[in-house]
């Protein structure tokens, strides 16, 4: 059982390479390419299958370079099932290039594997730059400027976690995640570990978009093709969070390294997510702006001091990655105001659910599984004594959920676009429309066995070592 561990990657690689190759000209027959994303899609849940079979298997390879544990069978199941959704939702007639835009997800999904199950700092810089990669490639199939703004905002972004990735090593004098944390339990000086520690999460802050960094990525966002915007605002801030994760419980006994600063960048993504979600009038900006104010909830579990804390914020992060991945994959070509989606709920009943129930998701509305990641982390922020924190993040919440009903109010109860404006309206077919109805169900069962994903997320917390 031990030898299939790292299957699951090695199909998604596997998946990916194979999605650019049948998809090249000449390969296969024109009418057969239209099965490549049910193909895609297969490959997502049969690695998710494999993943859930042998990921409980702990185990270590690579002289501890990737340890397969708990966190990591949760983080990978997690971002399997965004990605197969992501894909299975899409309106391919709205995508620029279907090989590329198969595959793409795909190796971002295996960017954030690497992330879960890597054993240093080196291991976690390569996924989250395996997944900024694979997002910066998809963009550009669209619009080549908005890849090359993508690239060198993440040039930024990698700039500052190397810088201090190089700083912690010089300082401690180990890049290994476990030596790292023995290390840190002995008393040493905290400023020399201040700065690098500061630099490492702004990298990860600039590489997520987090507020207020999101400004320089959320036009990308909105100029990137549907699946695109999703990869952009999901699969890699996954990825960010991921390394959050791994870096949080190293940090766990020096917390003033790091949690002055992550208070603040919460407080600033929860309410100003929620605020510019509730001012945007376009379908894709609201997404968008939801997503980032999610964001700031994932980061607000990071700062407390608790094991709950962290395994509130893993218990999110699926709930996060499916809606902000798979969100404006549903959406499809939509554009202009919240006239848009006019007509969207009478003509594509099923894509307008998955819309509505992915936008109320990332708004935290009850019961779905945006609510009860939200108020797992709200119940660590108050057993930590960040009320104030927590009073700014039941505001954002409030606009986060008036703005998504927005989009609900203008898919469901506006009248039916004329016919000049039809043909913004997503196409429909069998396996979009299946996997609208899939995306409704991960997100509604997400809710409903809260309770079990729960203990499942604390068990990946306590297998980083937390108490």
């Amino acid at each position: 059982m031990r030898s299939l561990v790292l299957l699951p990657e090695a199909v998604v690689v596997a998946g990916a390479i194979g999605m650019l190759f049948l998809g090249r000209p000449g390969v296969m027959r024109r009418g057969r390419r239209r099965y490549l994303p049910v193909a895609a899609t297969l490959v997502a849940l049969v690695a998710l299958g494999i993943e859930l079979w042998v990921g409980a298997v702990l185990s270590s390879f690579f002289s501890g370079a990737l340890v397969q544990d708990r966190f990591a069978l949760f983080a990978k199941a997690a971002v399997l099932l965004a990605a197969a959704a992501a894909i299975a939702v899409t309106d391919w007639s709205a995508e620029e290039s279907q090989p590329v835009g198969l595959a793409m997800p795909l190796l971002a999904a295996f960017g954030v594997m690497v992330a879960a199950s890597s054993g240093d700092l080196v291991g976690l810089w390569a996924g989250i730059e395996l997944a900024g990669l694979a997002a910066v490639v998809l963009v550009a199939t669209r619009r080549p400027d908005l890849g090359i703004r993508l690239l060198v905002t993440g040039a930024v972004g990698t700039a500052l976690l190397l810088v201090g990735i190089a700083y912690v090593y010089a300082t401690v004098g180990t890049a290994d995640l476990a030596a790292l944390r023995q290390l840190l339990q002995v008393e040493s000086p905290t400023l020399p570990l201040a700065l690098p520690v500061l630099l490492l999460f702004g990298g990860l802050a600039v590489r997520a978009g987090w507020a207020p960094y999101q400004f320089a990525r959320v036009p990308v966002a909105l100029g990137a093709s549907p699946l695109g915007t999703g990869v952009v605002v999901g699969l890699v801030a996954m990825a960010a969070v991921t390394v959050g994760i791994k870096v949080t419980a190293v940090l766990t006994f020096r917390p003033e390294l790091f949690t002055s600063g992550l208070l603040v960048l919460a407080a600033v993504a929860m309410v100003g997510g929620g605020a510019a979600a509730l001012a945007a009038r376009s379908p894709r900006a609201r997404l968008v702006y939801l997503a980032v104010g999610q964001a700031g909830w994932l980061v607000a579990g990071l700062a407390t001091d608790y094991r709950a804390g962290l395994g509130a914020t893993l218990f999110l992060l699926g709930a996060f990655g499916v809606a902000a991945t798979a969100g404006p994959a549903a959406l499809g070509g939509v554009e202009g105001g919240e006239g848009g989606l006019a007509g969207l709920g009478s003509l594509r009943p099923a894509r307008a659910a998955a819309l509505a129930i992915a936008a109320l998701s990332l708004a935290g509305a009850p019961p779905l599984a945006g609510f009860f990641g939200e108020f797992a982390v709200a119940a660590s922020l108050a057993q930590s004594g960040q009320f104030a924190l927590l009073a700014l993040g039941l505001l954002g919440a409030v606009l986060s959920q008036a703005a998504a009903l927005g989009t609900v109010r203008a898919a469901y109860f506006q009248s039916l676009p004329d016919e000049a404006r039809r043909g913004a309206i997503p196409s429909w077919t069998r396996f979009s429309s299946a996997g609208a109805v899939g995306l409704c169900a991960v997100i509604v069962a997400y809710g409903v066995f809260a309770s079990p994903i729960m203990g499942l997320a604390d068990q990946g917390a306590k297998a980083l070592g937390l108490r």
